[in-house]
């Protein structure tokens, strides 16, 4: 058996929850992460990992959501040639060109990084937006609006993003799911 039909077999389908309890992201190790593309992409991911565009505003970098919702929801943009093409073309720009990805044409993917990998290769706060960079940054915020304040995880974690250099090896892509659709 070769090596990519093993990663077939082993990183399948998984059932995820929609809003998983998380905790502080860091308290983990590996990390939980998640990417959403379209799923003309799945074969090729499982064998050979989640590759960073080459051009474009993420050239040379994998986006990763801390809760699937927000990994799904990026999926959207994956018939555009995903977030690269879309913020080269706004949705008022790209006018009949735009393409909404369907949600059950949607895959999110699971992804599990040690820590020791991904905090000496991330990007320093690239990719989170001003308002919410502060939350994967200060656990005290966390504490603040999830523990004490009564958000959820999912909440929290909406929209922040992690972005990984080059390639997400596909040793560390442990399933993918479909949220919402088919599957």
């Amino acid at each position: 058996m070769r090596i990519a039909e093993l990663l077939i077999e082993t990183a399948g389908e998984l059932s995820v929850p929609r809003f998983p309890k998380i905790g502080w992201w860091l308290d983990h190790d590996p990390v939980t992460f998640y990417h959403g593309t379209h799923e003309r992409n799945l074969e090729s991911i499982l064998k050979s990992g989640i590759a960073a565009p080459k051009e474009g505003y993420t050239a040379g970098w994998v986006s990763l959501a801390l809760e699937p919702n927000t990994a799904h929801g990026y999926a959207s943009m994956s018939g555009l040639g995903g977030e690269t093409q879309f913020r080269m073309k706004t949705f008022r720009s790209a006018g009949t060109k735009a393409a909404h990805v369907p949600n059950e044409e949607r895959v999110t993917f699971v992804i599990k990084i040690p820590q020791n990998d991904f905090m000496k290769k991330m990007a320093p706060m690239r990719g989170a937006m001003t308002d919410i960079a502060k939350r994967l940054t200060d656990k005290d915020e966390y504490q603040k609006l999830v523990v004490d304040g009564g958000m959820s995880d999912a909440e929290y974690y909406a929209r922040t993003e992690i972005r990984y250099p080059d390639l997400i090896p596909p040793k560390f892509i442990v399933g993918y799911t479909y949220l919402k659709g088919k599957k």
